[in-house]
């Protein structure tokens, strides 16, 4: 290390240490600088012909300006500290990291002086190299009670309890909160905050922040969380505010020419036990979204030209082009006036604020379940199990996107494994599961998307080595996804799934998945014949039997497709295949 005095000339800024942001609060650090000099060398390494800096820029900064000024004079020169340019980066990260190191009950002392001498907190932070906000969080401690800041500097008590007792102004108050939880901040956080709602609720997802701030509402600003993030103080006034959301979005369900429309306290104990209902309509697609959609098919044929082995899971292009797809198929559905004059809709808020609103129908099954259904010989045994794949692939397809349930699946296995060895569970907790295997042909007509696609896209861009640091960098959102797709993928292929899980899910099974002449050779001629009498009537059945059984299983196709007709096993009232 070496001590000299250089002309600013051949001083530059490391290409190390250039900040992206523009630098503020020069005029101020150059004010400082010109009352009490240069207090701390800048740290420099050779570079051509002149030096570097990697810590001391903005001082390197205001010194221009005070030559510029004519404040300080042209052959001043700086002093520094020459390194080794591995060592200078080194010490300047030290530096950087010290600084916001510095014992909260010291910075408590330095930053309150100099703010109660009216300096704002961008000076200070100037000054001491910090962040404004980190001053604004430091300042904030200033407020605590003078016992709560003695405890502080006596480590009597955490830095996180000391943030905590920062969400009450009342200083009465924090030494009461003191006296009762003193270094327990969950307890602290907790008797401030129990009668508020967290700022990041799903229940502002309804009601914007901004509606309630306009009809008089109070925040109380967390400084140590977020930007955004505190909490509101008028819990009544935010439920008001979403009664009458909910009001409204019940009003458009009205409007719409759904006859009978349910707000509910919350979710029904048997949701997943009614008759769930799924848009059946299908518009024609505007002249804007057949152009759009003949281009991504364009865009797709094209990458897939380029590169004969892209596919959605290894390919993000292809991958966005896939879900626009989907986005533009779904907005062609709609609820037709038939299923809307047989149905009711409720609609309720989840934990925490997420909106429900699920239209249920208030039919029957369409058919009765008949005796004979479940005769062994009408399905064949290998036909009875490649069902029970196709099922299993449509609840792996629906868990995916359901973290909730993907979460109460897991935590279901978890207790029935500790309970009862997980004999009941249909989750296998373990990630050696097979993928569900299903004859190429009997897919045919299949819409789902295989769960195992599904976990790969998810899992995209993470490194083996540094999991835990990734999903520690990763918001709710990405991890309630990346649940899901890991949990459908568990569903164990083995497994006897609950008879009710498809009504549990919602899932539409004849939207999934419609049996056609491939699933109807499988069959034996006199179980089609059977099929034939029991879902048409005797005269079709006579009519068909002397065709030869592909034939039959064409003309069994035809006909009951017509009527929508699945395996009982794969209706949501049915029994596990």
């Amino acid at each position: 290390m070496t001590i000299s005095a250089i002309a600013p000339a051949d001083l530059k800024l490391s290409p190390l240490n250039v900040r992206k942001s523009k630098r503020q609060n020069i005029e101020a650090l150059a004010d400082d600088i010109a009352a009490h000099g240069i207090i701390h060398n800048l740290v420099v390494y050779k570079y051509g012909k002149g030096y570097a800096v990697v810590a001391g820029g903005r001082r390197l900064e205001a010194i221009r300006l005070l030559q510029k000024q004519g404040r300080l004079s042209e052959d001043f020169a700086v002093p520094v500290s020459i390194r080794p340019k591995r060592q200078a980066v080194e010490l300047s990260l030290a530096e950087n990291q010290s600084r916001e190191d510095m014992h909260p009950a010291d910075a408590i002392e330095a930053y309150g002086k100099l703010a109660a001498d009216g300096l704002p907190s961008d000076d200070i932070a100037a000054r001491f190299g910090v962040t404004p906000a980190h001053v604004n969080r430091i300042l904030s401690l200033a407020s605590l009670h003078p016992d709560i800041r003695a405890a502080l500097a006596k480590d009597a008590i955490g830095l996180e309890a000391a943030k905590a007792y920062t969400l009450t102004d009342d200083q009465e108050r924090q030494l009461r909160l003191f006296g009762e939880f003193g270094n327990s901040a969950h307890m602290v956080r907790k008797a401030l905050t129990d009668d508020k709602i967290a700022t990041d609720s799903s229940l502002f997802d309804l009601v914007p922040l901004t509606d309630y701030i306009a009809a008089g509402g109070t925040i109380t600003r967390d400084l140590f969380s977020g930007d955004e993030d505190g909490f509101a103080d008028n819990a009544d006034l935010v439920w008001s505010l979403v009664g009458q959301r909910l009001e409204a979005v019940r009003e458009d369900w009205l409007a719409d020419g759904w006859p009978e429309v349910a707000i509910v306290e919350r979710q029904p104990d048997n949701f997943y036990s009614l008759n769930h209902i799924r848009p059946q309509g299908l518009r024609d697609l505007t002249e804007e979204e057949a152009a759009r959609v003949e281009h991504l098919e364009s865009e797709a044929e094209a990458i897939t030209e380029a590169d004969a082995e892209a596919e959605t899971w290894n390919n993000a292009d292809l991958c966005a082009i896939d879900d626009e797809l989907r986005r533009i198929e779904q907005a062609r559905r709609h609820y037709t006036d038939e299923q809307k004059a047989e149905a009711r809709v409720i609609i309720f808020l989840g934990y925490n604020g997420p909106l429900t609103v699920q239209p249920v129908s208030l039919r029957k099954a369409q058919r009765a379940k008949k005796a004979d259904d479940a005769k062994p010989e009408r399905f064949s045994r290998k036909l009875t199990e490649a069902m029970h794949r196709i099922k299993l692939l449509a609840v792996r397809e629906a868990v995916t996107s359901n973290p909730e349930f993907a979460f109460d699946l897991m935590l279901a296995a978890l207790i029935e494994d500790r309970l009862a060895y997980g004999s009941n569970s249909p989750l296998a907790v373990r990630t050696n599961v097979s993928p569900v295997q299903v004859d190429v042909e009997l897919l045919a007509g299949a819409t789902m998307i295989d769960a195992e696609e599904v976990a790969e896209r998810a899992l995209a861009g993470f490194d083996r080595e540094h999991v835990l640091d990734q999903l520690s960098a990763s918001d709710t959102d990405r991890k309630q996804r990346l649940l899901a797709s890991l949990v459908a993928t568990l569903i164990d292929p083995t497994s006897t799934l609950p008879s009710d899980i498809l009504s549990r899910l919602g899932i539409d099974m004849a939207t999934k998945w419609q049996p056609d002449a491939a699933f109807f050779r499988r069959m034996t001629k006199s179980a089609l014949l059977n099929l034939l009498r029991d879902e048409c009537d005797e005269a079709a059945a006579a009519n068909c039997a002397k065709l030869a059984k592909a034939d039959l299983a064409e003309e069994v196709a035809e006909r009951l497709s017509m009527q929508g007709w699945l395996p009982p096993s794969l209706q949501s009232d049915g029994t596990d295949a």
